[in-house]
């Protein structure tokens, strides 16, 4: 994994006045598309790169209507998709209100990726780090 050291834009409660702080980033170095995925499964098995596409494409639409459904979508051995809601706290008697609406409550909403513990345990034993030097 490539990092940079960058300057900390919030170093927390203890933080002295005047000093600056700083903490490692990781740095993309690129990106690894369907294409690729579909090219290294066409590579190291016996389906071809079309029908790996296929399928890989056909696998959203299917996360989507899971998730609008309310499911976790489980992938065995990656992890699961789930959706999460962002939303203003309210009090009890605001509930008993007869105009009151919890959906007017939500502020919005994110997708989360949690990886498996199996996944999460083979990247720690396999990863290393290599520092990249910022240009002069």
């Amino acid at each position: 994994i490539n990092y940079k050291v960058s300057k900390c834009k919030n170093p927390g409660k203890n933080a002295v006045e005047g000093t600056t702080y700083y903490a490692n980033r990781s740095v993309k170095t690129s990106d690894y598309t369907f294409a690729d995925l579909a090219n290294d499964i066409n590579n190291s098995t016996t389906v071809t790169k079309a029908d790996a596409l296929a399928v890989l494409a056909s696998i959203k639409p299917f996360i989507v209507k899971a998730l609008l459904n309310g499911q976790a979508v489980v992938l065995e051995d990656l992890g699961r998709f789930s959706v999460s809601l962002h939303s203003k706290c309210f009090s009890q008697d605001a509930m008993a209100a007869s105009d009151f609406s919890p959906s007017a409550q939500i502020r919005g909403h994110k997708v989360i990726f949690r990886p498996e513990v199996g996944l999460k345990k083979e990247i720690a034993q396999k990863i290393s780090f290599k520092r990249i030097m910022p240009e002069a």
